[in-house]
């Protein structure tokens, strides 16, 4: 591909609605999942390789990015997290965290422009 442009037609996705948890007659407890073309995703398969390639090959991300790394799983987060906390107690510093709830972050995503995709 030499424009870097993905074709219009093949852009298609179909959204449906998964339900969550709680009152079903409330859209915020859906959660909008799109399903791609079998091409699309074949296509989205090629790029991810090429491009997770291209980041670990350049060493892009940093060491301490577990999201999106192969071997890096939330459980090491979680061991380098409190290894650190504990050798900054162990040398008499203080530790400090600020922790954020994200369980309801795709709710604030604006639903309707979601639908009118």
């Amino acid at each position: 591909m030499t424009i870097g442009i993905f074709p219009t037609r093949l852009k298609y996705s179909q959204i449906v609605r998964i339900f969550k948890k709680g009152n079903k007659q409330e859209l915020t407890n859906y959660r909008p999942i799109s399903l791609l073309t079998s091409f699309s995703k074949i296509f989205e398969k090629v790029i991810y390789r090429r491009l997770y390639d291209h980041v670990t090959h350049y060493k892009i991300l940093a060491n301490e990015q577990y999201g999106f790394k192969n071997n890096h799983s939330t459980d090491k987060a979680i061991y380098h997290l409190t290894n650190n906390i504990l050798k900054a107690l162990d040398d008499n510093q203080l530790v400090g965290g600020i922790f954020c709830d994200l369980t309801k972050a795709f709710d604030c995503v604006n639903h309707n422009i979601l639908w009118r995709s």
